[in-house]
This record gives C-alpha cells, sequence and structure tokens, in this order.
C-alpha cells in the first residue's frame, strides 16, 4: 500500500468515526484505493477529472487539499465550497476537479471538456470517473458516439463494484459492459495506465473498467447510522 493508498484509507475510516457529526449524504471510498493510486501515477495538474458521488479517493488523488475536503463534508465556511457542497458536489477548480451525486451526471460535461482540449496545444485530456450504473443512462452511450465521432481526448474509468445500492448487476445489466463499449469504436483496455496513457499520447477516445469490492455501507450520514448496516459487505 502506497502512501496515498494509506491517506485515502485514514481519511476514509476518520470519517466513519466521525460519522455521527455528518449531516450530508456521504459516501466513502474504501476498497477503492487502488483506483487512485493508477490514477495518480498518470495524471497531470492539468487534466480535468470529472467524478461521482463516490469522490474522496479521485479528489485525493488528483492532489486536493484533505482538510479542505474534511471541512467541506462537516459543512464548514472553510470547506472546499463553503460548506454548500458536502460530500457528493465537491467543486475545486484549482485543481481542475468537479464531482456529482446524479448518477452519470458529468459524463456529457466531461466530453464537452474534451472537446474544448481536441485542439489544444497542451497535453491535458478529460477523465470522467463512473461506476457501473452510469452506463445505464442514455447519456453513457450518447458520449461514446461522440467522442469517436469528433476524436475527443477522453478517458472513461469505470469502477465497478457489481452493486446499485443494493441491486446486484445481474439483475440489472445483461452481457459484460466493455464489449459493448467497444462496439462503439472506443479502445478498451485491461488497467488504467494504459487508457490515460493511449488517450494523452494519441488525443483519442478510451474507456477502461475495473473491477473493484466496496468494503464499507454503500452510503452513510449521521441520521441514517440507526438505518444502515455498517458491517463490510460480504458479497
Amino acid at each position: 500500500m502506497t502512501n496515498l493508498s494509506e491517506r485515502i484509507l485514514a481519511f476514509e475510516r476518520k470519517l466513519q468515526v466521525h460519522m455521527h457529526e455528518v449531516f450530508c449524504p456521504t459516501h466513502l471510498s474504501i476498497g477503492q484505493e487502488h483506483v487512485a493510486e493508477e490514477m495518480a501515477a498518470e495524471m497531470i495538474k492539468e487534466d480535468w477529472l470529472f467524478s461521482t458521488h463516490r469522490n474522496h479517493h479521485h479528489y485525493l488523488a488528483k492532489g486536493g487539499d484533505e482538510q479542505k475536503l474534511w471541512d467541506e463534508i462537516m459543512g464548514l465556511e472553510s470547506g472546499l465550497n463553503g460548506g454548500f457542497a458536502g460530500s457528493q458536489g465537491i467543486t475545486d477548480r484549482s485543481i481542475n476537479f468537479h464531482a456529482s451525486a446524479i448518477v452519470g451526471g458529468l459524463i456529457g460535461v466531461a466530453a464537452g471538456a474534451a472537446f474544448s482540449l481536441r485542439n489544444s496545444k497542451s497535453n491535458a485530456i478529460s477523465i470522467s470517473c463512473i461506476g457501473d450504473a452510469a452506463s445505464e443512462q442514455g447519456v453513457f452511450w450518447e458520449v461514446l458516439n461522440f467522442a469517436v465521432l469528433y476524436n475527443l481526448p477522453l478517458c472513461i474509468i469505470m469502477e465497478n463494484n457489481g452493486k446499485s445500492v443494493d441491486a446486484h448487476i445481474s439483475e440489472r445489466q445483461v452481457g459484460e459492459i466493455s464489449p459493448k463499449v467497444a462496439a462503439f469504436g472506443v479502445k478498451t483496455f485491461q488497467s488504467i495506465g494504459e487508457a490515460i496513457r493511449f488517450t494523452r499520447d494519441n488525443r483519442l477516445p478510451s474507456f477502461v473498467e475495473v473491477k473493484v469490492k466496496l468494503k464499507c455501507a454503500h452510503l452513510n450520514m449521521a441520521t441514517m447510522l440507526d438505518l444502515c448496516d455498517q458491517s463490510e459487505p460480504t458479497s
């Protein structure tokens, strides 16, 4: 485990201990630290990163301010967004980072950023982090088509934990996701590093699906401690 993974895990574990003080919906990323490691190894400061409701590990991987993130989750004025965004919707323009509580809500925005970078002299790319449930949104497939049509420097990283809350992917989808993506002409990869490097070097879209296992409750906050199972999922 690297220093980054240790930092992320320590941050999330600390949040678990202080969850009785958190009054915004909060999705921890315990078990997905390795994704942040791989991303951090390849990202540059100028890259644009668009995340999800489960975003703490992505933000820290981008070099975000840990204390400001903590303050934001705690609803303090000293937080990233003055305590108004909470855990799910953090934005840090100083490092080109944006997150959204809406499933698949920023895929289109990530494509727009990639479009603006298409003819840029910058080596920056647009990275969209999503979960498996985002592939059940129409905009996901529209963006694949648009990205191929216009040769966008867009890298889509899907963290597939096999669940949408408690609904297993086998109950929601037929077939694997990556082959469907490849059918659009998007280059698919087995590792995050390969995907990011391909997009940066070729200025073309890429997709990588990472199978992950979430080792904490799907969602939590102070008012849900008695409603959510606090034990680590067994399946």
